[in-house]
């Protein structure tokens, strides 16, 4: 299926299942946008997309086409090099001041360097172009950070109508706000928090919704992000080679979709042979979570096989600040398989390594600092051993923090 952006499905797609339930979700010859699946109580579960793995070709990346130089393993292909060829591809580097201090080799992988600022842009390039390709007119979403930046600017590069973006009243004339809007979105106010604002656009654009004309790209809601973010997970690998992945990759999680999506990765390369897990150690996934809304790390310490959601007390860090996890069973069975764990941080300590960070000219977000914060805890515990390879996601660079009027708590 082609439509006039020159966006295609990808041929070498073998199927689409339930995150839970594992059963085939009919595609009707994608002739209409995949949401969430219908076999699980409303509002459903998360839809993951499967490749036929004996036709996958995964090349050496190209600077020229940025994340589609994985084109074999994403849901859509053929995008024009001015969509997404930007995207990606970003650096692994050793930060050597923290691997000699802490007695571990501490690798960074810095998304601020996407066109919007943030691993977003991965997630959102995949997910608009999917959408698209299978009918979409416009996008929609909740957000209360750079997802609702990177959904806007992807709408506009293929010509859309603004995208629509829910922001929780308190937001407006934020960062985030004029940023969405500077890219073409339509943007709306409602609710203390992001689940507030996404009810009122479900209810509010429900029938264009119904009808495939909107796409809903919440955290999860369609199963694009996940086969951008899974990007990552591609990249570490080729840095850094099967003999050489980190042993832990630390992870800002609030809906979990690059921790799923880098794990998803990892199968997908011992599907092709790439990886061989009797003899490749595989990264072990860490959760790293704020204090004061951390549904993962208790779900996690509760032995629970799905997330339960808390009451959030706020966090600095916005990206955080997500009280529930609609692939919570994905998110807790990815730490469970890999041997992981889940860490929560308080702002205090976040605040303490964001200076860290810029003492020595790394760009780094609050969430990052989250990352840098756990990293610490876990070596101080022995949890991370003497000599590890350890990996932190850092998911956006310092701007939006330092952005703000004032930064509460930091001098």
């Amino acid at each position: 299926m082609m439509n006039n952006a020159g966006l295609r499905i990808n041929p070498k797609i073998k199927r689409l299942v339930c995150s839970m339930s594992g059963r085939e979700i009919e595609t009707r010859g994608f002739d209409k946008p995949i949401g969430l699946c219908s076999c699980c109580p409303p509002p459903g579960k998360p839809v993951v997309v499967e490749y036929d793995l004996d036709r996958v070709e995964l090349g050496q990346p190209r600077r020229s086409q940025g994340m589609w130089s994985f084109s074999d393993l994403l849901p859509v292909i053929g995008p024009r090099r001015s969509f997404a060829a930007d995207v990606g591809l970003t650096a692994t580097v050793e930060i050597e001041s923290w691997s000699r201090r802490l007695g571990v080799t501490v690798l960074a992988k810095n998304e601020g360097t996407n066109p919007s600022g943030s691993f977003k842009d991965r997630g959102l390039a995949a997910g608009v172009a999917f959408g698209r390709a299978c009918g979409a007119q416009r996008f929609c979403l909740p957000t209360q950070g750079n997802a609702g930046v990177a959904a806007s600017l992807f709408s506009a590069r293929l010509g859309l109508p603004g995208c629509l973006v829910y922001m929780p009243e308190g937001y407006e004339d934020g960062l985030y706000h004029r940023e969405a809007r500077y890219f073409g979105a339509e943007v709306r106010f409602h609710g203390s928090n992001i689940a507030a604002a996404g009810k009122k656009m479900r209810d509010d654009v429900a029938a264009e919704l119904a009808s495939g004309a909107y796409v809903d790209m919440s955290t999860f809601f369609e199963p694009g992000r996940l086969e951008g973010k899974k990007t990552m997970g591609l990249e570490i690998f080729h840095d850094l080679g099967a003999d050489n992945l980190p042993d832990w990759i630390l992870y800002p999680t609030g809906g979990g979709t690059g921790l799923v999506g880098i794990w998803k990765a990892m199968q997908e390369l011992i599907g092709l042979g790439l990886i061989d897990p009797k003899s490749h150690r595989l990264p072990r996934m860490v959760v790293v979570q704020g204090k004061n809304c951390a549904p993962v790390v208790e779900s996690f310490e509760a032995g629970l096989t799905e997330v339960r959601p808390v009451v959030s007390r706020g966090t600095i860090a916005d990206g955080l600040d997500v009280p529930g996890a609609i692939m919570g069973h994905g998110i807790l069975s990815t730490i469970r398989d890999s041997g992981g764990t889940a860490v929560a941080v308080g702002d205090e300590e976040i605040l303490a390594r964001f200076s860290d960070c810029g003492r020595i000219g790394i760009a780094a977000s609050f969430e990052s600092a989250a990352v840098v914060a756990a990293l610490h805890r876990l070596v101080d515990a022995g949890t991370i051993s003497p000599g590890e390879r350890v990996l932190l996601l850092l998911t956006a660079g310092h701007f939006i923090p330092l952005g703000q009027r004032r930064v509460p708590g930091w001098e």
